[in-house]
C-alpha cells in the first residue's frame, strides 16, 4: 500500500474521531443543558407554590387576629386600651421573631443547581482521566 493512501486512512480516521468526539461532547452539553432547565423549571415551581401559599396563610391569619383582638376587647372593654396595647406587643414581638427566621434563611446557601454542577463535575473527573491515559 502506497504511503499517500496510508496518510490519507490515517487522516480520514484522524477527522472520523474528532466528529465522534465533537458529537459526545455536543450531546453531553445539551443533557447537561436540559438538566439545568428541568431544575429551574422545578424550582420556579416550588416558589410559586410556596409564595402562594405564604400570601394566603398571611391573609388569613391577619384577619383572623384582627377579628380575635376585637372580639377580646369587646369582651373586655372596660380594659380595651390594655387590650389593644398587648396584642401590639405580640404583634411587634411575633414579626421581630419573623425577620430574625428570614436574615437566618437568607444566609443559608441556595441548593439550586447542586445536580446540575454535580453531574459537570463528574464529567470534568472522567474528562481528566481519560486525559491522564493518553
Amino acid at each position: 500500500m502506497p504511503a499517500a493512501s496510508r496518510g490519507e486512512a490515517s487522516r480520514e480516521r484522524l477527522f472520523v474521531s474528532l466528529k465522534n468526539l465533537i458529537l459526545t461532547l455536543l450531546a453531553i452539553g445539551k443533557t447537561r443543558a436540559e438538566l439545568l432547565v428541568t431544575e429551574v423549571e422545578e424550582e420556579k415551581l416550588r416558589l410559586m407554590s410556596l409564595w402562594a401559599k405564604a400570601i394566603g396563610a398571611a391573609f388569613l391569619f391577619t384577619v383572623g387576629l384582627i377579628m380575635l383582638v376585637a372580639f377580646v376587647a369587646l369582651v373586655f372593654w372596660e380594659q380595651r386600651i390594655l387590650v389593644f396595647g398587648l396584642a401590639a406587643g405580640l404583634f411587634l414581638v411575633t414579626g421581630l421573631f419573623l425577620v430574625a427566621a428570614l436574615r437566618r434563611q437568607i444566609s443559608q446557601p441556595s441548593k439550586m443547581f447542586r445536580a446540575s454542577l454535580a453531574e459537570l463535575e463528574a464529567d470534568m473527573a472522567q474528562l481528566q482521566r481519560a486525559s491522564d491515559k493518553q
